[in-house]
């Protein structure tokens, strides 16, 4: 697969994602000024290339109740 460049909207998603992968292509197209669909295929592409690798959980003991 070609890695086409990375233009400043796919760079908005990723910031988005990297705050918070659980955001939807929906919520993330409304703060970056994109619809869903065209919001989705951009990470779906952004996937399929090997820019976004997987989405993460990040656990902070401090304020678990399993401490």
């Amino acid at each position: 697969m070609s890695k086409l460049p990375l233009d400043p909207v796919d760079l908005d998603i990723i910031r988005w994602l990297q705050k918070d992968a659980d955001l939807s292509a929906a919520a993330i197209g409304e703060k970056i000024g994109l619809s869903q669909s065209p919001c989705w295929r951009r990470i779906q592409r952004l996937r399929d290339e090997g820019f976004i690798k997987s989405r993460v959980v990040m656990f902070d003991r401090k304020n678990s109740v399993l401490t």
